[in-house]
């Protein structure tokens, strides 16, 4: 049998020494220079934003307010009286603020305050005795800023009683819409509620547990009463209705 020859070692020239094998490199993915950029939807930007800004206010000196003002030119200013406070009502109540920004799509100023003893407004609270007044002191404040625009006057439940209670002594705002106008109190007795003059714009609910639109169309047969079925006094889910309702009959007078 023929032997094959030994294979020779590698060795150092020099030292003798044994050389180490030369492994092959491993296959390696190229590395990016910049990361690979991840895709992401652009986010839908409605046609037109409506530009508004809110400016903090002092009326009479006491009562704590703000003021919304719309993009362009104002055409009218609107204030707007909030619920009762012994149960969360300030001019911060959703409700209150929804319609505020209403008015300043459709370019009013919406001017909404606090109550005498609520938030920051200086007094105390007199159950409804002297808060009129208050009414009183931020129609006065808006007509100084806006003197010569057209007025209007919302009033939210509490708010409502104490806008209905200032027109019946004498006070005229060019438009006047009363929300929730609660023939009822909290307790469940009835409340001493002034004359409603002819034609004058409620919004009520269908529900409402303080006085149903019903309730209100047989009370008050010479106002004009609007109905928003299946909501109660807090228009909870239908408060994009109500808002509707609200800002046409303002614009009915205020343009």
């Amino acid at each position: 049998m023929r032997t094959l020859p030994a294979r020779p070692r590698r060795r150092d020239d020099r030292s003798g020494k044994r050389r180490p094998r030369q492994r092959a490199a491993r296959c390696q993915r190229p590395v990016r220079a910049f990361p690979k950029p991840i895709q992401r939807r652009r986010a839908r930007v409605p046609a037109r934003l409506h530009w508004m800004r809110e400016e903090a206010q002092r009326i009479d000196g006491r009562l704590e307010g703000t003021l919304r003002v719309p993009d362009g030119e104002p055409r009218a200013i609107v204030v707007i009286a909030h619920p009762l406070p012994t149960h969360g009502g300030e001019m911060r109540n959703p409700l209150v603020a929804g319609i505020a920004r209403a008015c300043a799509e459709r370019g009013w100023y919406a001017l909404r305050f606090n109550f005498r003893g609520v938030g920051a407004s200086d007094g105390t609270w007199t159950g409804g005795r002297d808060e009129v007044e208050d009414v009183g002191a931020a129609v006065a404040h808006a007509r100084g800023i806006a003197p010569t625009l057209p007025l209007g006057l919302v009033g939210y439940s509490f708010g409502a009683h104490m806008a209905l209670r200032w027109t019946s002594r004498g006070g005229h705002p060019d438009a006047l819409v009363l929300v929730g106008l609660p023939l009822r109190s909290v307790s469940g007795g009835a409340n001493d509620l002034p004359p409603v003059a002819d034609g004058t714009y409620i919004v009520a609910a269908e529900r409402d547990q303080f006085g149903t639109a019903a309730e209100l169309r047989e009370r008050f047969p010479r106002a004009s009463v609007a109905e928003v079925r299946g909501a109660d006094h807090f228009f909870v889910g239908q408060r994009d209705e109500l808002q509707r309702l609200v800002t046409e009959e303002l614009a009915r007078t205020l343009g």
